[in-house]
């Protein structure tokens, strides 16, 4: 897309990463729009791994997911689950790119979050990108074996969830997020989704998606991908929801716009999901179904 920066226009290239940065490069040079510090990152202590000494730490664009595990992101639904979450981090690694240690277990983000292969929608007349994203600790441990005298490391990667199977962090857990592409700034993010039960209570907290979003020029962006199976609809420049319809199985991937005979439709598929069935196999139905809308005047 093209952007308004320094004064002039800028022709750029965007992509969105599962750690909840937006890189934005010149299109010609591949150099960085928006200047980025270099952190010094600790380094590995397994045999015959080298980690790099620094690395980067993105101020803006502002991050639209969370990157780094800290304590103080612990769930604080209940007491009982905070204080199960918080025996379990007090016995592992977490931080700033702190790397894997044998026989103890690091906290992260990023595995499934915070954007996925759908990437971003980007308006390109206000220069507004819209994704889609997820905040879900996981639980990454290593151990060292001997087998015909070679060493190997077995790994395991479980999402960190509470009590009741709950993610063991403060909500929101899904979001849709609109930034402003010149200036690196989010201008809104709302939660994406609802599980019932916490909804019933008047808690809103988003859940784990793989829907992806869609901006139109009408002023809507759409997105899906919910474990609560609904497509919903949202005001582009406030991101309040406008609408919302339950699909017969989870969306699993953006929704498509298109034009016929002078009426706009939405098309989505709708399956469930593979990554979703994974880990939520009790809620999760699979599915076959491509579903239509059509836009009202």
């Amino acid at each position: 897309t093209t952007i308004n920066k320094y004064g002039k226009r800028i022709d750029i290239v965007v992509a969105v990463t599962k750690l909840g940065n937006t890189i934005i490069l010149d299109r010609y040079t591949g150099e960085p729009i928006f200047d980025y510090e270099m952190k010094i990152a600790p380094s590995s202590s397994l045999p015959g791994e080298k980690t790099c000494a620094y690395q980067p730490s993105l101020k803006l664009p502002e991050p639209f997911a969370r990157n780094v595990f800290k304590k103080e992101d612990v769930t604080n639904l209940s007491a009982s689950s905070k204080k199960y979450i918080l025996s379990i981090i007090e016995k592992s690694n977490y931080g700033f790119f702190v790397p894997y240690e044998i026989n103890k277990d690091t906290i992260q983000y990023g595995d499934n979050g915070g954007a996925q292969w759908t990437g971003a929608s980007v308006d390109p007349y206000n220069n507004i990108l819209y994704v889609t994203a997820n905040n879900i600790p996981w639980i990454i441990g290593i151990k060292a074996h001997q087998n015909n005298a070679l060493k190997f490391t077995d790994k395991k990667a479980i999402p960190l969830r509470d009590l009741e199977g709950y993610p063991g962090v403060k909500p929101p857990w899904g979001t849709l997020t609109a930034i402003n592409l010149n200036s690196g700034k989010i201008l809104w993010q709302t939660p994406l989704g609802h599980y019932e039960k916490l909804k019933s209570k008047g808690v809103i907290t988003g859940t784990e998606n793989f829907g992806g979003a869609t901006a139109t020029a009408g002023g809507i962006v759409f997105a899906a991908g919910t474990l609560d199976k609904l497509i919903r609809a949202f005001d582009s420049e406030t991101g309040k929801e406008l609408w919302s319809h339950k699909l017969p199985y989870i969306g699993s991937a953006p929704p498509s716009s298109y034009e016929v005979n002078g009426d706009q439709y939405i098309v989505i598929p709708a399956s469930g999901g593979i990554i979703l069935k994974l880990f939520y196999n009790d809620i999760v139905e699979q599915g076959d179904a491509v579903v239509a809308f059509k836009i009202k005047d």
